[in-house]
């Protein structure tokens, strides 16, 4: 069977309305507003977002090590803004392909996928299934937050949950759950930065166990890797 990510780069893809691809603003003190994938009505945005973010939210990644390609397109200080439109009411799974093709085009990027062998979390369902409650607001309702100490959303796939516990557990964590829609919950737990005895709350295995019904598994196998054998760090222009 052909992989989902050969597919991908063989398949063409209805191109965009319009689209801007920009370097990103210059960072500022310790605080910088960053989008790493936002899709509304139809318009995808990223804002001061790595090369490797744009391609983690293209390609469905969770975490950086699903990629290897020159330095540069995972270093903070280079950074981009993308703007596409398309018809509001084309499906997330149709804007996907067209964002990699837009990706591809303006950075000019040669890329091809292997596996890889790595350590890292499978993120499952628990033995005594889900305990997620299915989200009821828009797109334009979303809210959230990730925290030191918990993930709050009202609107959240399985594979961005998977990718902000890739932070929190600093190993790749996989989206294995099957699950596919958007869900809302409130996880918390301890925040590792405070002394041991001063951690209020369980660990965050624990918390995704009990309070979500789902778990993570310690794994170390073949990882599929998106390889980028060229990039431009300069995208083509508008």
């Amino acid at each position: 069977m052909m992989p989902v990510y050969a597919y991908y780069l063989q398949a063409p893809a209805p191109a965009f309305d319009a689209a801007t691809v920009k370097m990103g603003g210059p960072v500022e003190g310790d605080l910088i507003y960053i989008n790493t994938g936002k899709i509304l009505n139809g318009v995808v945005t990223l804002a001061n977002a790595t090369l490797s973010d744009c391609l983690k939210f293209a390609y469905s990644l969770t975490t950086d090590d699903q990629i290897a390609g020159p330095d540069w397109i995972k270093q903070k200080m280079v950074r981009f803004e993308v703007t596409a439109k398309a018809a509001p009411e084309t499906p997330a799974d149709q804007l996907m392909p067209m964002l990699q093709a837009l990706l591809k085009e303006r950075f000019q990027i040669a890329m091809h996928t292997e596996q890889r062998e790595m350590a890292h979390y499978e993120l499952v369902i628990g033995k005594n299934g889900p305990k997620l409650k299915d989200s009821t607001v828009s797109p334009a309702e979303a809210t959230g937050a990730a925290r030191l100490d918990g993930i709050k959303s009202n609107r959240m796939t399985m594979n961005k949950l998977a990718s902000l516990l890739s932070r929190m557990t600093r190993m790749p964590v996989l989206d294995k759950t099957g699950l596919t829609g958007f869900y809302q919950f409130d996880l918390r737990y301890a925040d590792e930065r405070q002394p041991t005895e001063n951690q209020i709350g369980p660990s965050v295995f624990t918390a995704v166990q009990e309070q979500l019904g789902l778990k993570l598994e310690s794994k170390k196998s073949p990882v599929e890797v998106l390889v980028i054998d060229h990039a431009e760090k300069v995208p083509v222009e508008n």
